[in-house]
């Protein structure tokens, strides 16, 4: 399976690079081209920013059912493909925006999408898209997103200033192809993610596994890739539990979605014995 496993992904992590890069450019640029009192809106409007990041990402903490987590996902593709379509709409009621006017319209359009985006990377390795069958869903998408490029693109060239309305234009594409994702996952292509797991062979008349590893990142368990058991009987590696527990002190099972509670560092989680002996005689054979 290819990772990240949603159209989206591809789109937003790279929105999330150029609007850092953006941002840089604006806080170097802004107090030289337009003086200091611009450049203090800018911090102001940058701190506000800020703190309502922050708000939005710590109320991502709670755990939804599952039923409500796939409602939510799905809403946050259609989310993220009406905000594209907004950001193409608002730039034809500012087309005469100067420079630093394109960057704050951009800048509230990209964090906001953004933000619909960690509600998404939250359900990797939880949830994955099946594209394949549902080809003419996929076409209307394509279809819709291309005929409302070239409308935008038609009527911005009516502008005196077109660069601005055609970037927009372009650039928020990206960001209405979402649709795909959310009509996909509406008809049904939105289903469990299924890690590899560990299949059985026959050697020396037993049935011993041909791949005993992390159902995350794939990697064969070992000393240094140590296996962890989850509360639910699970096991992943010590570096994505790590990754999983992050901040905070509980880690969701990828396979299951069980809850662990961790008390202390990831080497209070009991370390898998049997993978490791089953790994070494594998590697003896």
């Amino acid at each position: 399976m290819i990772i990240p496993p949603f159209l989206t992904n591809y789109v937003q992590l790279a929105n999330l690079a150029i609007t850092i890069i953006a941002s840089i450019v604006a806080y170097i640029l802004t107090p030289i081209y337009f003086g200091q009192d611009y450049f203090l809106r800018l911090n102001i409007y940058f701190l506000v920013a800020s703190i309502f990041v922050g708000i939005v990402i710590w109320s991502y903490n709670y755990v939804l059912s599952d039923y409500l987590a796939k409602i939510n996902l799905i809403n946050s593709f259609g989310l993220i493909f009406i905000c594209g379509i907004s950001a193409k709409l608002w730039i034809f009621l500012q087309p005469d925006a100067d420079l630093l006017g394109l960057f704050y319209i951009s800048f509230t359009f990209n964090v906001i999408s953004a933000l619909l985006y960690f509600s998404v990377h939250k359900h990797i390795r939880i949830y994955q898209m099946k594209y394949r069958g549902r080809f003419g869903i996929i076409f209307f998408g394509i279809l819709v997103n291309g005929l409302a490029l070239v409308l935008g693109i038609t009527k911005g060239l009516e502008y005196e200033k077109k660069f601005g309305v055609i970037f927009f234009q372009s650039y928020y594409s990206f960001f209405t192809a979402s649709l795909l994702d959310f009509m996909v996952g509406l008809w049904g292509g939105l289903q469990k993610h299924q890690p590899r797991h560990i299949e059985l062979s026959q050697i020396g008349g037993q049935r011993q596994p041909a791949h005993s590893g992390c159902p995350i990142c794939i990697e064969k368990f070992s000393e240094t890739e140590i296996p962890r058991i989850l509360k639910c009987g699970h096991t992943i590696c010590q570096k994505c539990a790590r990754n999983l527990k992050g901040d905070t002190n509980k880690i969701q099972c990828p396979t299951c979605r069980q809850e662990t509670i961790v008390e202390g560092s990831i080497d209070s989680l009991p370390k898998n014995f049997a993978v490791l002996d089953i790994q070494h005689e594998n590697e003896q054979v």
